[in-house]
């Protein structure tokens, strides 16, 4: 009876370990830029790489099965950062690419189209470039969102 309570008791944590931290992977990357390392280690969790080599700048690496990302900071923040997300349809990627672009226009960014499947997103100290890529390989779909921090 004792053994089957803990079963369910770790099972129940692992799931909830589980969920929160594939809640907390989007590709908001942008939303990092100017903010510490640890910061971004506090949203997305332990990276799966992280390259010191170069005291001036840090890199960070996240992989798993649908996201990918790179943080790259100096000693003031983060100043550059990718993240790319695979989905099984055109739709959802077409969906989450909105929904990134909705949120940064009630953010104060400004957009421009470049073609049907790749915009540029700016604001003050801020540019981004989101895309749709069709891997025809695989036959899935990935957004990507590189966001860069700048002077103007």
């Amino acid at each position: 009876m004792k053994t089957s309570r803990l079963f369910i008791s770790l099972l129940i944590i692992f799931f909830f370990f589980l969920f929160t931290s594939t809640l907390a992977q989007n590709i908001n990357v942008h939303e990092m830029l100017g903010k510490n390392l640890n910061q971004v280690i506090s949203v997305y969790g332990k990276p799966a790489h992280q390259d010191r080599s170069n005291p001036a700048m840090e890199c960070l690496f996240y992989k798993t099965e649908a996201y990918q990302m790179v943080f790259v900071a100096n000693k003031e923040g983060v100043f550059q950062a990718e993240g790319c997300k695979t989905f099984n349809s055109k739709t959802a990627a077409e969906n989450q690419l909105n929904k990134i672009i909705s949120e940064c226009l009630s953010k104060g960014f400004e957009s421009d189209t470049l073609n049907a499947s790749e915009f540029n997103v700016y604001k003050l100290g801020v540019k981004m470039i989101l895309s749709i890529f069709e891997n025809n390989y695989s036959q899935k779909y990935e957004v990507k969102v590189k966001a860069n921090k700048s002077e103007s």
